[in-house]
C-alpha cells in the first residue's frame, strides 16, 4: 500500500506512512485460529484521481465503446 501511494501520488514514503496511519482501516479477520488475517484499505474519496498503469484502463474503456 505505501509503494502503491507512492506510485500513483508520488508522495515519499514516509508521506504514504503518514497518510495511511491517519486515513486508514485495517480490519482483522480470521482470528479463530494462529493463522490470523489483515487488510489495509483506505477510501478512494479521501484520495486525488490517479491514473494506475499509466492510464491504461481509460484507454481500453474508450476503445471498447467503438466496438
Amino acid at each position: 500500500m505505501i509503494a502503491w501511494l507512492g506510485e500513483l501520488y508520488g508522495l515519499d514514503r514516509l508521506d504514504a506512512y503518514q497518510l495511511l496511519t491517519q486515513a486508514a482501516e485495517s480490519p482483522l479477520a480470521n482470528v479463530v485460529d494462529t493463522n490470523y488475517s489483515a487488510v489495509t484499505k483506505i477510501a478512494k474519496a479521501l484520495l486525488p484521481t490517479a491514473a494506475a498503469y499509466g492510464g491504461v484502463h481509460r484507454h481500453l474503456r474508450e476503445q471498447a465503446r467503438f466496438l
